[in-house]
C-alpha cells in the first residue's frame, strides 16, 4: 500500500514539473504571430534606403548606371560646360551660388564661374582628350565616359579657384565637409572612397541632393551616395548590356 501512495506521488511530481517546465518555455518563445511582425519589421528597416524614385535629388550616376544620350532635364546648352550654371536644376544652382559666396566669405579663392551641365557630346569630347593625353586606364580614374557623368545629370558642378584651376586645398576640403550639408550638397567624391565611386577623390565635384538628404548622411557620417542609397558603384561592368539606366534604379 506504501508503495502504490509513493508510487503515485512520484506520477503527480513529475506531472507538476512536466506542467511547469512547458508554461515556462511557452512564455518564453514568441508566438508565430509575434516572430512574423518581427521579420516583417525588419525588412521594412531593410527597405528603407531613399531612392530615386521617392526622390529625383537622388539620382545616381556613376559607372554602372549610366544616362541616355540626349538627358539635359534642365535645357543646359550641348557646346560648353555652362560656367554660368546652365543647365542645372533651379535648388542645384541655388545652392551653389550661396556655397561659393560662403567660400568666399570663408577666404577661400574661389571662382563664381564652375563647371556645370555637360551634354553628351561635350563630354565626349573631354573624355577623349584625356584618354589621349594620359591613356584610358589613368583616364578613368577621374574622368567619366560620355554618359557616365554625373555632369550630366544637372545636379552636380565643379568649382574652380580664382586661378582657373581646380582647387584642391586641404583647408576648403574640411570646409566642405563640415559645412556643404547646410546647402543641401555633398561632395560627392570623397577623397579615399574610390571602391564606392569609382573615382579618385574630387574635393572640388559637389553633388546637390537636397538638405534633408545633406543633413542625414552628415549626421549618420555616410560619406558616398551609393553607400546612402544602396545603389551598386565601383568600376564599369565588363560588359556594358549589364548596365542600369540610372533614371531605372
Amino acid at each position: 500500500m506504501l508503495k502504490k501512495r509513493l508510487l503515485t506521488f512520484s506520477l503527480i511530481i513529475c506531472l507538476l514539473i512536466g506542467l511547469i517546465w512547458a508554461w515556462n518555455h511557452h512564455i518564453n518563445q514568441p508566438t508565430m504571430q509575434n516572430k512574423t511582425i518581427l521579420k516583417t519589421k525588419e525588412k521594412s528597416s531593410l527597405a528603407t534606403k531613399p531612392t530615386y524614385h521617392t526622390d529625383h535629388n537622388l539620382l545616381v550616376v556613376n559607372k554602372k548606371h549610366p544616362l541616355t544620350q540626349d538627358y539635359n532635364p534642365f535645357k543646359g546648352a550641348l557646346d560648353t560646360n555652362n560656367p554660368d550654371g546652365g543647365g542645372l536644376s533651379e535648388n542645384a544652382n541655388q545652392a551653389k551660388n550661396e556655397i561659393i559666396a560662403a567660400l568666399q566669405a570663408a577666404g577661400f579663392p574661389i571662382s563664381n564661374q564652375v563647371s556645370g551641365y555637360r551634354s553628351y557630346q561635350y563630354q565626349t569630347t573631354l573624355y577623349n582628350n584625356y584618354v589621349a593625353n594620359h591613356g584610358q586606364k589613368e583616364a578613368d580614374t577621374f574622368s567619366a565616359r560620355p554618359g557616365y557623368s554625373e555632369h550630366q545629370s544637372g545636379l552636380a558642378f565643379d568649382l574652380t579657384g580664382q586661378n582657373g584651376q581646380l582647387p584642391t586645398d586641404d583647408k576648403m576640403y574640411k570646409w566642405l565637409q563640415n559645412n556643404a550639408y547646410k546647402y543641401g550638397l555633398i561632395i560627392r567624391f570623397p577623397r579615399h572612397s574610390s571602391t564606392q565611386t569609382g573615382y579618385i577623390g574630387e574635393e572640388w565635384h559637389l553633388r546637390y541632393v537636397g538638405i534633408n538628404n545633406a543633413t542625414t548622411m552628415n549626421k549618420k557620417k555616410i560619406s558616398t551616395l551609393e553607400e546612402y542609397t544602396g545603389v551598386k558603384g565601383g568600376d564599369y561592368h565588363p560588359d556594358a548590356s549589364q548596365d542600369q539606366l540610372a533614371v531605372n534604379e
